[in-house]
């Protein structure tokens, strides 16, 4: 017979540890916030389990073939972009070219890609692709922790087949490191409105501040909202450690919002934030005219920003968005009101920027990825919910497996649609072929030169169609890819220089600065010139571009002394 237990002494479990009391004020918070443990895989039926998990591996196959179909660089990675080519980790701190804004890590996480394996489309994606795959695994963790049966399933099929978490995932732009940094931050936030006995997620979360607020500029909504939800909870837990871990979480969130927004950003941004709020108008509340604020308010919220697993602009995304609404009523009814304004808190943080014009609130999802996780996982709930009414199991089943049946093709059909027609926009394909024949052929017989980037031809700033001609070049070049650029000291009579220049005036001052440079060392031999033809705008209409060569060998005369050579101009060409 088993001896037994001394009252006095605490119980042990299954496995052995010791379990201590759990103390009065901490019992009575459980139970006032009705606080249930994370769902493990194990409570939910097999077929659930396997649908989940083949959903997770349809995403993940999803985004991996986006990355594979190497697209064409489009004009918001070249506008980026082109700032890897010749900047240093040091040059990243300074306002970038093309009026662009990125977060710091992201910059040196890109530019730690170009060192390590070379300007490409590849290395230049890398980093979001892994950021994609990343999202996909955390997510089914977050969707575990907040929902369970049909809504679970839902939520992860959103989620895995949704065309912009999808897109973004292989696009050198920090929209998908938006994404995991949203989902970094919520894992632990919503591991301890779980179980808040367990002050280890909250130190996590702390931990995880710093990576996620230099990894990611929109971080700063998500994890102000999770510091104002868990606010008041952490303080009722009576546990001080919870307490110092929130504190920590908020010195963090205030000391480096100021250092990377009020100084890294401001600097950054500088001249670049007149343009973007022009841009951006449109997701700025038109308080001037209060009477549109509800329609302007209604189109964003049925728009872009819950195109998920699809949708747009002009109410689109109404379905979806009804279903996050139901989604939140949902779980609200089941006692998960603080996880409910956890998720929901972000948006009114961003309306808020909104207003003060700092950011646009909803017309672009890119720029509402750190949203998604909550767009998912409430539309997934209210769409499982509704699932769930139906008292038929019959018509349960058919309406589940046509949903299902449709999630899927919304996952397949954009990845059969782009491998047929490989490129965003048709001018960068054709960029892109152009290049990769132009630069060959080019240097074949002679050192091939950019006057942009190899003699400074440009001065920083805007650059436009130029940024493709650059990114193209460093890319399809085999002599910038196996040099870094020409090799003047290989330049004869038979092997001469040859250096082109892109779109520029020949008679302007900058082509004549850079000629008279370049003449106190070469005799200009010959200059021709190249018009490819390229689509353009919106209808869209053929324009030429003009590539200008001018063809260099050592100098034989005393300078000042100068030959007048005619320009060769081709016929216009695909």
């Amino acid at each position: 017979m088993e001896p037994e237990r001394d009252p006095a002494k605490p119980a042990a479990t299954i496995d052995g540890r010791i379990m201590r009391p759990v103390p009065a004020r901490l019992r009575r918070f459980l139970v006032e916030n009705q606080v249930e443990s994370r769902p493990h895989a194990a409570t939910e039926p097999l077929w659930l389990n396997r649908g989940v998990w083949l959903f997770v591996a349809l995403g993940l196959i999803l985004r991996t073939i986006r990355y594979a179909q190497n697209l064409p660089l489009w004009s918001d990675e070249c506008f980026l972009a082109v700032n890897f080519l010749q900047r240093g980790f040091r040059e990243l701190l300074e306002p970038l070219d093309n009026g662009q804004i990125a977060p710091l890590l992201f910059l040196w996480a890109e530019r730690a890609a170009v060192v390590a394996l070379g300007f490409s489309e590849w290395s230049l994606r890398l980093g979001p692709i892994a950021c994609g795959l990343a999202s996909m695994l955390l997510f089914e963790r977050l969707a575990r922790a907040t929902l369970r049966r049909l809504p679970l399933l839902l939520a992860v099929g959103v989620f895995a087949v949704s065309v912009h978490p999808i897109r973004h995932a292989a696009e050198a732009k920090p929209y998908a490191s938006d994404l995991l940094t949203a989902l970094l931050l919520l894992g632990p936030a919503v591991a301890w409105l779980n179980d808040p006995s367990r002050s280890r997620r909250l130190w996590l979360l702390a931990a995880l501040t710093p990576f996620c607020l230099a990894l990611s500029n929109p971080a700063v909504f998500v994890l102000g909202a999770i510091i104002a939800v868990l606010a008041m909870p952490v303080w009722k837990s009576g546990r001080w450690s919870d307490r110092l871990a929130l504190a920590s979480c908020l010195a963090s969130f205030v000391g480096l919002s100021v250092v990377l927004h009020l100084g890294f950003g401001r600097t950054q941004s500088a001249g670049a934030i007149a343009g973007l709020q022009n841009y951006w108008s449109s997701g700025f509340p038109p308080l001037g005219t209060p009477w549109k604020l509800p329609g302007w308010l209604l189109a964003a919220c049925t728009g872009s920003m819950f195109a998920y697993p699809g949708g747009g602009a002009h109410g689109l995304s109404t379905v979806t968005f009804l279903a996050f609404v139901a989604g939140a009523a949902v779980l609200t009814r089941q006692g998960k009101g603080r996880l409910v304004v956890c998720l929901i808190a972000p948006f009114g943080l961003t309306l808020l920027a909104s207003v003060f014009h700092r950011y646009p609130f909803g017309t672009e999802a890119r720029l509402m990825q750190f949203a998604a996780p909550a767009v998912c996982l409430l539309s997934g709930a209210g769409a499982g919910a509704a699932i769930e009414w139906i008292r038929s199991a019959g018509r349960r089943r058919r309406v589940l497996g046509a949903v299902l049946t449709g999630l899927v093709a919304c996952g397949i059909a954009p990845q059969v649609v782009s491998s047929m027609i490989p490129y965003r926009m048709l001018h960068d394909q054709e960029a892109r072929e152009f290049a990769r024949r132009f630069w060959a052929e080019q240097g074949r017989d002679a050192e091939l030169a950019c006057a942009h980037l190899d003699f400074g031809l440009d001065s920083p700033g805007w650059q436009g169609r130029q940024a493709w001609y650059l990114c193209n070049q460093a890319i399809y070049s085999p002599q910038r890819r196996a040099h870094g650029g020409p090799r003047l000291d290989r330049v004869s009579t038979d092997h001469p220089l040859r250096c082109v220049v892109f779109e520029q005036d020949p008679d302007g001052a900058p082509v004549r600065a850079w000629l008279a440079r370049m003449r106190t060392e070469y005799d200009l031999r010959s200059q021709s010139m190249r018009e490819p033809l390229v689509t353009l705008g919106d209808p869209a209409r053929q324009a030429p571009e003009r590539w200008r060569i001018y063809e260099f060998i050592p100098r034989s005369k005393p300078t000042g002394e100068e030959n007048h050579v005619p320009m060769e101009t081709s016929n216009n060409e695909r």
